[in-house]
């Protein structure tokens, strides 16, 4: 098994919980030698064994990048799992940032090039200052709990702690010191907008539009019968002669009408019955074969009924063809082609027995109309 190109193509999510381990897969070389389709760029890949299983870098945490002497903070946007290559926008210190900005939303660095941002805490005064100060607290080092799998939501869930921080913490202690808990993001709330003049009212949303029939409080009562087509249009036109409840829906009675034809599963039963008659007609004609074998094997006479069989069925094609030929009005069109035909052919026929020459010096009579 490998990753598809569909996954390949999708590879920079921004989802912070994982559903699966398919990022782990190989990844075939015809998906990354190409040929690529113009304006695509070509995808990169890690080892298989070189990725990461468990992320604790997701969308929507802060981190910094290592070797950063000014310690520039950024969000994370998006995780390629398949390269191992973090997304981040721009830094949050930077005058007129702007996240949604449509001018380069960020940039691509490796995994092992960020750090994660525990918190903010308050230090001690430092030098001739006397007020604390607040600085943020890096995790140089991260350990987690054991992975489970949550049904509900559909991903796996574990807990992130920070074994070692740059810088330590304030009141730091090798004897008790223990791992910092980091919180995952949470995701944002999406805001509605305020309705318009052409959105729908909530009163129309919650409006009963529909109301299905009344059916027997007990299965011993049988079930009221549904009124057929011909009945309820009757109804409609002789209101004396058929009448029906007038709490009926409509929809029960016009539902051949409103339902599509053209549905996958109608489809696939009109295709399995098809192919449930065309067995069931060739166990029948080898059941007439068998009958009365006349000197023949079995086998020589299952031959002979499955090629009785194919030219039945084909008969039966051409015959359904030509049905439908009939159904669709191309033979009364090509009736009333032939007839428009053979009406002018008529008419030009008769200008030419009506045709009257004018004498003239160089016209000859034939022989045959002086006799």
């Amino acid at each position: 098994m490998s990753i598809t190109a569909r996954e390949l193509a999708r590879a920079a999510t921004t989802q912070a919980f994982t559903r699966n381990f398919r990022h782990l897969l190989p990844v075939p070389r015809f998906l990354v030698r190409g040929p690529l389709p113009p304006g695509e760029s070509r995808p990169k890949d890690t080892r298989p064994k070189d990725r990461i299983k468990y992320w604790n870098i997701v969308p929507g945490d802060y981190v910094r990048l290592r070797g950063d002497t000014q310690g520039t903070i950024h969000e994370v946007h998006r995780v390629n799992k398949i390269s191992n290559r973090v997304v981040l926008k721009r830094e949050l210190n930077r005058p007129g940032y702007v996240p949604n900005d449509q001018r380069g939303t960020g940039f691509s660095v490796p995994y092992s090039q960020c750090q994660l941002l525990v918190g903010r805490y308050e230090y001690p005064p430092e030098g001739e200052s006397a007020q604390p100060q607040v600085k943020p607290v890096f995790a140089s080092r991260l350990t987690m709990s054991k992975p489970y799998f949550y049904p509900k939501g559909g991903y796996w869930i574990w807990r992130r702690y920070a074994v070692n921080t740059t810088p330590r913490l304030p009141n730091y202690s090798e004897s008790t010191h223990v791992s910092i808990r980091i919180p995952w993001p949470k995701p944002t709330k999406v805001t509605k907008p305020e309705p318009s003049p052409y959105d729908t009212t909530a009163d129309a949303v919650n409006e009963v539009t529909y109301t299905p029939p009344a059916l027997p409080a007990t299965l011993l009562n049988p079930a009221p019968r549904i009124p057929t087509e011909h009945e309820y249009i009757t109804s409609l036109t002789k209101p004396d002669k058929a009448a029906l409840p007038a709490s009926a829906p409509v929809e029960v009675h016009l539902v051949k009408e409103l339902s599509n034809p053209h549905a996958r599963a109608k489809k696939q039963a009109r295709w399995q019955a098809f192919k449930a008659r065309q067995k069931a007609l060739l166990e029948e004609f080898v059941r007439a074969e068998y009958a009365n074998l006349a000197g023949r094997t079995r086998r020589e006479a299952r031959a002979e009924a499955t090629w009785k069989w194919r030219n039945h069925i084909e008969e039966e094609r051409k015959a359904e063809m030509k049905r439908r030929w009939r159904n669709r009005g191309a033979e009364a069109r090509q009736m009333r082609t032939a007839k428009r035909k053979a009406r002018k052919a008529a008419k030009r026929a008769q200008k030419l027995r009506n045709l009257v020459l004018e004498e003239a010096p160089n016209q000859v009579v034939p022989r045959s109309s002086r006799a």
